[in-house]
């Protein structure tokens, strides 16, 4: 499942297990792109928590994360960063990164 968040809403959900912080923003057509495959990640692999961060609603956060471009992913194991990539990419490509 991909849930829709914001900084205060995350916590520190992120942190446990395999997850994904994706930040994006509804007039980026890779952005658009990435809808999809991020929900197809999350029905092969229920494992892999994904959370997805409007960078338009939540400027302050994606400015503390350094978010220099969208769509922009941090993909984090048992709470440590693992990479930190941007730009569009299949699910599986994703799900190799976590070592999947």
């Amino acid at each position: 499942m991909v849930i829709k968040t914001t900084k205060n809403e995350l916590g520190n959900k992120h942190l446990e297990g395999l997850s994904i912080l994706a930040f994006r923003a509804t007039w980026c057509p890779p952005c658009q792109m990435m809808g999809p495959e991020l929900e197809r990640l999350s029905e092969l692999h229920s494992d892999i928590k994904i959370f997805d961060v409007d960078v338009d609603q939540n400027i302050v956060f994606a400015r503390e994360m350094k978010v220099n471009g969208i769509p922009s992913f941090f993909l984090y194991k048992d709470g440590e960063l693992i990479e930190n990539t941007a730009g569009y990419m299949p699910a599986e490509e994703l799900a190799k990164k976590l070592g999947k």
